[in-house]
């Protein structure tokens, strides 16, 4: 992408780069050269001097030494003169031929060349000196001696001569020394120089390159993850859409397009709660595939709603037909609602307020005793109540057999506060009254079908939610390419896993008015590791060990929804209630429960080691709507309920086993 994070971020990492390789490479030439330099001077040039000006000083005594001897003879300046002309002057006559060699200046080599040929003829004339004055009789030969003179005073033009040479030698190489060291100085300003560039210069891309981040990375991405935090509890809030090309601003426009389709969708269910089954709403692609399962569902729920429809009013003429009425009493306000067919036979005038009803005043006395016996003991044992006794309608003389079967409801104090039920007119016939209750079954277990419909969604959704919005947050914090294409892809694991979800909860949707399920071959490792994959990200998280010892040829014949979310239900509780002194471990067996029988149930068992169950104190209430045991502020109370009823929706029954501290064993009887 031409105009993507990535590329301006590369060109940015690029310019950091080519700087620091720039200025290291001139660094590393600067040392390079001082190195050479200082190694010059330290090996060539340096010494050269100091054996230029030893050699100076050398003939200067060579002269003082040859001119003593010729006039006065003296064995110590005699044997000193021959050390130096035969020993010393040819080692470092030697040594600064050597030397010379590695001289770069042409000047400086012509110069110590006239020195070197000057100081041969020195050296020639003073050992023909030492020749001639070889023994101390010789000083008696005037011929001698005035030879002897003669090349001593041309020894002393050629040393003076000489001089010149030496002191022109040596302020050459002084000039030398400086330029060396003047261009090792230049070289590192100049060094100093591009290192503050250098380092300005990564400070200050380094800084754009920090501000864009923020800006345009971190800032956003900090944005999109408190909004899906948000969608994560519950909290749904519109953002508008940005024009913005690159990737994040791909990433915002399809949250936001995503969370529009999400505030849609809870419009048209609010709709549908409201029984506007006539809402609707437009899909965000063919491939929405929770849109489409609302849409199935919103048929659905209209399908099912005109079935009640017809059943209420087949059940009003039933209940004109069988003289069975209902009714609701608040206790505390008097408020009393009750059915047509009950005021028919309860003589109710329509236009009457009902908060004027006593029903004492309308039981014949000799029941009074008996109904509010009935009544103390139901509200005891909060149990139903039922009685049929006598009754004088609120118009009319005749009396008449009614039954009434009625339940109280509770506040938190424990206090009866309201109560509905049936009356039925039992003087001509109860004939109709298993119609009556069957009917209400069924009506009963279709709204059980639909509300558990709806924790399904609920609770299977929210664990894709909860695992894609922690794979979020990696990406966010991943600080390298690797790092992110690695959550990437889990990302597409997670939402390719949701979408075999969302299949899953199409199939329980299209489930049949009759209550049946759809039965399949479930293979149950597969449903096992599929479970696994989903809880990858809390596994980790917790460190936990997972022992899957079902064999891939164990297949159970059951609904695909129902096993994905029982076996989630457990392994996630498994694995949120696990003990913090020790790494959770999880272990999930499946034996037949009679092996020696064809047809025997299967036994699906998950221990884990985690902080086990009070059984005593909770068991009862273990599989209860909104019961929790531990205090967790994630729990929901929603996943035994919902398993529980999905097993034994299947013909199927969970046992418990567990000590407090050690670990629990959920049993799972399998049809």
């Amino acid at each position: 992408m031409r105009t993507g994070i990535a590329r301006k971020l590369v060109t940015t990492y690029f310019i950091i780069i080519v700087a620091t390789v720039v200025s290291g490479g001139f660094c590393l030439y600067v040392l390079g050269v001082n190195l050479a330099v200082n190694a010059s001077m330290r090996d060539v040039t340096l010494p050269s001097m100091e054996q230029i000006k030893h050699m100076r000083a050398m003939m200067q005594d060579v002269k003082k030494l040859t001119n003593t001897w010729v006039y006065i003879a003296n064995n110590k300046d005699q044997e000193r003169l021959r050390t130096l002309v035969n020993d010393e002057y040819r080692e470092l006559d030697t040594s600064l031929q050597i030397k010379s060699r590695l001289w770069k200046s042409s000047k400086e080599a012509r110069l110590f060349n006239t020195i070197t040929n000057e100081n041969r003829k020195v050296i020639d004339s003073v050992k023909s000196i030492i020749s001639l004055l070889n023994a101390p009789d010789a000083y008696m030969d005037d011929r001698k001696v005035d030879y002897a003179a003669l090349l001593n005073t041309h020894v002393g033009k050629l040393i003076a001569a000489n001089d010149k040479q030496y002191a022109q030698l040596i302020e050459v190489k002084e000039q030398h020394l400086t330029s060396e060291q003047k261009v090792v100085r230049t070289l590192l300003d100049s060094l100093y120089l591009v290192v503050l560039l250098s380092i300005l210069t990564v400070i200050l891309f380094s800084y754009i390159s920090l501000r864009y981040s923020k800006k345009n990375i971190v800032d956003p991405l900090l944005g999109l993850n408190k909004t899906i935090l948000n969608m994560a509890v519950g909290e749904v809030v519109s953002i508008n859409e940005i024009n913005r090309k690159d990737e994040i601003g791909q990433m915002h426009n399809a949250i936001s397009k995503m969370i529009n389709g999400i505030i849609d969708k809870m419009t048209f269910a609010e709709q549908i709660g409201k029984g506007n089954y006539d809402a609707d709403f437009t899909l965000l692609s063919e491939n929405d595939k929770l849109g489409v399962a609302l849409l199935t569902m919103r048929a659905d729920l209209k399908r099912s709603n005109e079935i009640l429809i017809e059943q209420d009013k087949r059940l009003i003429d039933a209940q004109k037909l069988a003289r069975i009425g209902n009714y609701y009493y608040n206790i505390e306000t008097g408020e009393f609602q009750s059915s047509t067919t009950l005021d028919d036979i309860l003589g109710i005038d329509k236009n009457s307020p009902k908060s004027n009803i006593r029903w004492r005043d309308h039981i014949l006395p000799e029941f009074h005793s008996m109904v509010a016996e009935k009544a103390t003991i139901a509200m005891k044992e909060r149990s139903k109540f039922s009685a049929s006794y006598l009754i004088k309608p609120y118009q009319g003389d005749k009396e008449c057999w009614v039954k009434t079967i009625g339940e109280y409801n509770y506040d938190e104090t424990g206090r009866a506060v309201s109560m509905f039920g049936t009356m039925q007119d039992v003087t001509e016939s109860k004939t109709l009254e298993i119609e009556l209750n069957d009917s209400y079954k069924i009506a009963r277990e279709q709204n059980n079908r639909l509300l558990n419909f709806s924790y399904i969604v609920s609770h299977n959704l929210r664990m894709h939610t909860v695992n894609i919005q922690a794979l979020l947050n990696l990406l966010a914090e991943a600080e390298t390419e690797d790092e992110k294409a690695e959550f990437m892809n889990f990302l597409r694991v997670s939402s390719n896993q949701l979408d075999e979800t969302l299949h899953q909860l199409n199939e329980v949707v299209a489930m049949k008015n009759s209550l049946n399920v759809t039965i399949t071959p479930v293979p149950l490792k597969k449903a096992i590791d599929h479970a696994v994959d989903l809880l990858t990200t809390n596994i980790s998280e917790k460190n936990a060990i997972i022992q899957n010892n079902v064999t891939a040829d164990v297949v159970v014949n059951y609904n695909a929804g129902y096993m994905d979310s029982i076996v989630l239900n457990f392994l996630s509780n498994a694995i949120k209630y696990s003990h913090s002194g020790r790494q959770p471990v999880v272990t999930i067996d499946c034996v037949k429960e009679h092996p020696e029988m064809e047809n025997s149930k299967w036994i699906l068992s998950i221990r884990d080691n985690g902080l086990g169950i009070d059984l005593a104190k909770n068991g009862d209430k273990l599989f209860g709507m909104y019961k929790t045991f531990h205090g967790n502020k994630d729990a929901k109370g929603i996943g035994l309920f919902m398993t529980k009823y999905q097993v034994e929706a299947m013909d199927g029954r969970i046992e418990v086993e567990s000590t407090v501290g050690a670990g629990t064993i959920f049993k799972i009887f399998i049809k």
